[in-house]
């Protein structure tokens, strides 16, 4: 799914069930950071991406399960992770506010690493229950920068 070419996105959907979404999240936000932004020593992550991602991720799930039929809870994990090359980075959040605006808050903290955040649902979940799913994973993971946000 234009691996080197935009915003380098991967999917494997697997007769058994199992579904991998990765996505290159610091792609966009290198590309249209500004230099003091760059130079904050951090690998940049944008915040409204991650939450794309955990929306993407409950959804085709969801909709894998529903096609499969299966009948029992899915599991989900959702992480941040770096290449073997810049594990010694650490990653830098940029927000964006509702105006569109990005920033990157001095009160975030900037992990190295992200522990990986689990969720479940099931074929039989409403879209309220998805979107509540959704926002578990996104805050789960934004709670690792020191953040509260909600989608």
């Amino acid at each position: 799914m234009a691996l080197g070419a935009g915003r380098e996105i991967y999917a494997e959907l697997h007769h058994a069930g199992t579904l991998l979404l990765a996505a290159n999240l610091s792609w966009h936000a290198r590309r249209n950071s500004r230099a003091d932004e760059s130079d904050s020593g951090g690998l940049l992550v944008r915040q409204d991406y991650v939450g794309a991602c955990c929306l993407d991720i409950c959804t085709t799930a969801l909709e894998l399960a529903r096609r499969l039929q299966v009948d029992s809870g899915m599991q989900l994990t959702a992480t941040i992770a770096a290449a073997p090359t810049v594990l010694t980075t650490r990653l830098t959040l940029i927000v964006t506010d509702p105006a569109g605006f990005t920033d990157i808050p001095d009160y975030a903290r900037h992990p190295h690493r992200v522990q990986p955040v689990t969720a479940v649902l099931t074929p039989a979940d409403t879209d309220a229950v998805l979107l509540r799913t959704t926002q578990e994973l996104f805050t789960d993971l934004m709670n690792q920068f020191g953040l509260d946000p909600q989608m």
